[in-house]
């Protein structure tokens, strides 16, 4: 099989504790084609002896300031060479086999331009919390604004996201789920990996997840400022992608999806009853 050049981007910022286990998640694929970019915003807790150590594996590392997640990703991307790409934030990891998994679907549909897959939710310790269902992607929903893409999953191609205009700068938490937009809108849509691909680590220093009351009591949701920042970028791209509850169309999607998406989510219940409070790195995916 002719292997095709995968980038891999690593946005860093202050997560010395998490990124060993990110870098070697990656390196550890044993994919013999991949193009590994670090970008990180000038930490201060170490990261950066950290990143020297594997420097020899890297195609490219700076650290240096900037202004957060969404320009480390665009300049790693800008500096890249693969047919496909994708990106793994310094606190989570890779899950074993799939560059692999990626590599065959890609060889199977050579077309494709955007691959996506499931992703596991892990502890602090790397424990996996629960399995999530991946809703197989279908033209009509994905033409009534609804994305089948819920996660940072996925690898597209350099043209793809150059022809979107990559990540919007202005935004701190949604630039993700904006980039699935500009993708749908650009009417690409894309092929299921049935396969766990990524793992999430929710812990008390990420950006987004709400997970904080599990480790701090004392913690409240509602008076995070961060919350109101996050439903504002919610409302803004919706806004801007008329995928708003006051679209009857998406709307109507987003109830199908739901029907539809259901046998995926019981099939995740199942392993996660069975694999949950395991090691990422020791199931079987």
């Amino acid at each position: 099989m002719n292997l095709p050049r995968i980038t891999i981007v690593t946005p860093s910022f202050n997560q010395a504790k998490y990124l060993p286990e990110t870098i070697e998640s990656i390196l550890n694929q044993g994919y013999p084609n991949l193009e590994y970019i670090i970008i990180d915003g000038g930490s201060t807790d170490g990261s950066v002896d950290i990143i020297r150590k594997y420097e020899k594996y890297l195609a490219y590392w700076v650290s240096e300031k900037d202004s957060g997640q969404s320009e480390a990703i665009n300049k790693g991307f800008g500096r890249a060479t693969g047919n496909l790409m994708t990106w793994v934030n310094s606190d989570d990891v890779l899950l074993p086999g799939a560059l692999k998994r990626i590599a065959e679907s890609k060889a199977r549909h050579p077309e494709c331009q955007w691959l996506t897959g499931k992703i596991a939710r892990m502890d602090k310790d790397g424990r996996i919390i629960d399995l999530k269902g991946a809703e197989k992607p279908r033209g009509f929903l994905c033409k009534m604004g609804v994305s089948p893409v819920h996660a940072p999953s996925s690898f597209f191609s350099k043209s793809l996201y150059d022809m979107a205009g990559g990540m919007d700068l202005d935004l701190y938490y949604t630039m993700d789920v904006d980039l699935w937009w500009k993708f749908l809108q650009a009417s690409c849509i894309p092929k299921l990996v049935n396969r766990y691909l990524y793992g999430f680590r929710i812990h008390a220093g990420s950006k987004t997840t709400a997970s904080f009351a599990s480790e701090n009591v004392d913690y409240d949701a509602e008076k995070d400022p961060k919350w109101e920042r996050i439903g504002k970028e919610k409302e803004r791209c919706m806004r801007m992608y008329n995928c708003g509850v006051k679209n009857r169309l998406y709307r109507l999607g987003l109830n199908v999806s739901r029907i539809l998406r259901l046998p995926g989510y019981l099939r995740a219940k199942l392993l996660t009853r069975r694999y949950k409070n395991y090691h990422w790195s020791d199931v079987k995916y």
